[in-house]
Order: structure tokens, then sequence, then C-alpha cells
């Protein structure tokens, strides 16, 4: 990779979470910047709880141009931004922070990133039903990009139930009903063996001798399988679902377009796409 030399000029973005980890969005960014010919740099900022407000005004001391957000910082950055646009304002939950002048905006690109995966891959719900593994940080994104792909309901299933229960209040509407399903019973086998496609958004399958966050012989082969980890490329689940024959895909997919579209937002650039995921797919599996 070759960029330009660090200057006054140098253009700053970066990514705040906590932990931050082993992220491959400076590798993807970076390779952004130099494909289209940009002074600019990705820095990685590691923000403990408790910190959002500080990091904020650094961000407007310091003239960063825009970062992304990541756990846990999605909704606590909120009260601390002039003005949340599209689906971070729906959502309540941002995670890109652009620079407009001298005011910060909070947008939302997360939706957008998994919706268009499922489509670049062929497995937009599309008038079928999905069931949605997991509650948590990722699951609002995921719970709007079914019902934009036209899921025609979607089924949530969640070790605590009344997130689960929170969600349905938040998203159902009668396009497409969003409803609390409770694993282990009967309700759950009859919805997993009967839906298009079952996403994970929990975080098993990251750690080795994670359980698996469905039984396996519920999946399959009529079934699309996606699950939002990308760090192993294949989780436990993933590598179930394609024994049963199913489709499937990781998150890898809803991270370059997400990315994409904070590139974006914040250069009113397209994208370039190929290079973000080769840089990425790199970093991530190491070839």
């Amino acid at each position: 990779m070759t960029l330009p030399d660090i200057d006054a000029q140098t253009q700053i973005y970066g990514v705040m979470g906590w932990p931050i980890g082993h992220t491959a969005s400076p590798a993807m960014h970076n390779a952004a910047y130099e494909a289209l010919g940009m002074n600019a740099r990705y820095l990685v900022f590691a923000v403990a709880p408790g910190l959002e407000a500080a990091a904020v005004r650094g961000m407007r001391a310091l003239g960063v141009r825009g970062v992304n957000v990541t756990v846990p910082h999605k909704q606590a950055v909120i009260p601390h931004l002039d003005e949340l646009r599209g689906e971070a304002a729906a959502l309540q939950a941002v995670n890109v922070i652009a620079r407009e002048g001298g005011r910060l905006v909070g947008h939302n690109t997360d939706v957008a990133g998994f919706h268009r995966s499922l489509e670049e891959a062929g497995m937009a719900p599309g008038g079928g039903e999905a069931l949605m593994l997991g509650a948590g940080g990722a699951a609002r994104a995921v719970v709007r990009a079914l019902q934009l792909g036209g899921a025609s309901a979607v089924y949530i299933a969640n070790r605590t139930p009344h997130k689960a229960e929170a969600l349905c209040a938040q998203f159902s509407c009668a396009a497409c009903p969003v409803r609390a399903v409770q694993s282990g019973g009967p309700a759950f086998y009859d919805t997993a063996r009967r839906v298009k496609i079952i996403v994970n958004t929990t975080s098993l399958g990251m750690k080795a001798g994670d359980a698996l966050p469905i039984e396996p012989e519920l999946i399959q082969p009529s079934h699309s399988v996606v699950d939002i980890v990308y760090n192993p490329w294949e989780t436990p689940l993933l590598q179930a679902a394609r024994r049963a024959g199913a489709r499937t895909q990781n998150g890898f997919g809803m991270l370059v377009h997400q990315a994409g579209e904070a590139l974006r937002i914040w250069t009113g650039s397209a994208p370039p796409l190929d290079a973000m995921r080769r840089a990425g797919e790199q970093f991530i599996r190491g070839a």
C-alpha cells in the first residue's frame, strides 16, 4: 500500500470502540484512500466506556473528518452529536459520525450494508419469513434490513426474552410483523424449519468451543443461513449449514458495504468496493 506522506493537509478518519480488537477497517479504508488518490489516513481509537463525550470533543478539537462507531458506543455517542439522520434517527444507533463544517452528524450504514450484502448474494428474503438469532447490538440494523429486503415476517429468538420483545415493539408493522419466539420450544422448531432465511446476530462462533446458536438438525437445504461474524471466516454455524446443503454467507459482505457507505458519506465519492474487499479479506484471512 502506497499512501502520501502525512502532512498538515492529511484528512484523518478512524473507528472508535472497546475493545477494538483485530479490526479490518483500517486496511479497507486505507486501501480505498489509495485507490481514490486521497491524502487521508484511517486510524484506530480505543475508547473505554464512559469516555464517549471526551472522544467526541476530541474529534471536534482535532478536526477528525469522520469516525466509525462500534460496540459499545453506538447509542452512547448520541447525546454528544448535533444531529441524527436517516436510519440513525429511526434506530437510535450510530455507526458513522461525519463532520459537516463545525457540526457532527450521526448516520447508520449497518442497515444498508446488510441489505446490500443480501442482495449481492441473492439471499434477500423477498416475501419469505426470517428467523433472527439474538437481540443485541447488531439486531436493530438486521431487523430493519430484513424488512427492507421484503421479509413477510421476522421472528426473534434471544436468551433474554424482554430484549426480543422490545425489538418487536419497535419494529413490528402490518407489512412485516416482528415476533419473539422462545428458543427450544415447539414454536421455535416449527419456525426454524419454515423460514426462508436464518441470521445469527450473536457472538457465538467467534471463540473456539462456542455452542451453535441453533440446533444443526433444524437447518434445511432450502435455507439461506447468514452469520454476521466474519472472523473466523466460516463459523461452526456456517459449516453446519453448508453440510446441510443450505446457502451460506458470513458477515464480510455487510462489513464491506457499510464501510463503502461510510466512505460515500464522508467524501462524496463512489467507494472502490473491489479494493476495499481485497484488502479486508487479505487482512482477515491472512492471504
